[in-house]
């Protein structure tokens, strides 16, 4: 007959709670050394969520529209495609304003009409019915050169992917716009220098897109848009692909170009960005929802 092992046996593992816990009687005592340390670690270096402070003047408090003249006008518009032999319809009886030097958050969930609006107002794209009418000029009277023109000239660009040319250096992507379009007089080499080191970014002028973080991508972005001084800037997503310290830190960046006089459309589905404009316009279904002060 074969003899019964002892539980206390050398070698033989009890599954009762006792050798489980050990001694002490606690479980992570039985975790090997490296993990109970990291555990110790996790719980030390708990961090409070970030909060993101964009700084604004006294003038100028969040939700506070000025009353200024109209810089963007749209009027009864439709947008519809057709595919094949069915018209799929995106925007219905859209009327929006927006003044000069007002910072207007357009929100909505994807597919709402939201991107459709943005090409609209920034010329990517004509309306199949009504008006947008852009510093008084009616973009359905215009031809394609000069809507060429006046989407060079006075208005900047900011994705949510950056849209930089992978072969060209940051100084070289900031340039780039003025190759089409530039103002008289205007040393565009001299204002893309001038205006990376604005962004922060004179220490990383010929390093190319692979070369720099998302949010440095985003400021060379930032810096493009500007090169020929427009009057408007839209923004689509642009903190969409940035960490939240990062988007914060662009966020500012905007909230200082606002109040220097740019009048800024953003796109954003995230009302925790949305809620730093002066102005928040929902859009759902293809129909403007509400417009409330932020």
């Amino acid at each position: 007959m074969e003899d019964k092992k002892s539980d206390d046996e050398p070698g033989v593992v009890n599954s009762g709670s006792e050798s489980r816990n050990g001694a002490s009687g606690s479980e992570e005592d039985a975790l090997p050394s490296e993990d109970r340390s990291l555990m110790s670690n996790n719980e030390s270096t708990d961090e409070e969520p970030f909060v993101c402070e964009v700084n604004r003047s006294e003038k100028r408090a969040p939700g506070s529209v000025p009353e200024a003249a109209p810089i963007i006008e749209v009027i009864n518009v439709k947008k519809s495609y057709i595919l094949g032999d069915m018209e799929v319809s995106i925007l219905h009886d859209i009327n929006l304003t927006v003044r000069e030097g007002e910072f207007l958050a357009i929100m909505g969930p994807s597919g709402s009409g939201k991107s459709t609006l943005m090409n609209l107002i920034g010329f990517l794209d004509r309306p199949t019915e009504g008006k947008i009418i852009i510093k008084g000029r009616d973009v359905n009277k215009l031809s394609d050169k000069e809507i060429a023109r006046l989407r060079g000239l006075e208005v900047g660009f900011i994705f949510q992917t950056f849209n930089l040319i992978p072969r060209l250096n940051a100084l070289e992507n900031v340039e780039l716009p003025t190759y089409a379009n530039a103002r008289e007089g205007v040393d565009t080499h001299k204002k893309a220098r001038e205006l990376l080191e604005l962004v922060g970014l004179d220490d990383r002028m010929h390093h190319k897109p692979s070369e720099l973080s998302g949010g440095q991508s985003q400021r060379v972005a930032i810096a493009r848009s500007l090169i020929n001084d427009p009057a408007i800037l839209l923004a689509d997503e642009p903190t969409g692909n940035l960490d939240s310290k990062t988007g914060c830190e662009i966020l500012n960046m905007f909230t200082k170009l606002n109040e220097e006089g740019r009048t800024i459309v953003m796109i954003t589905h995230d009302p925790d960005i949305a809620k730093y404009a002066d102005r928040v316009v929902l859009v759902k279904d293809g129909i403007i929802q509400s417009q409330d002060n932020s």
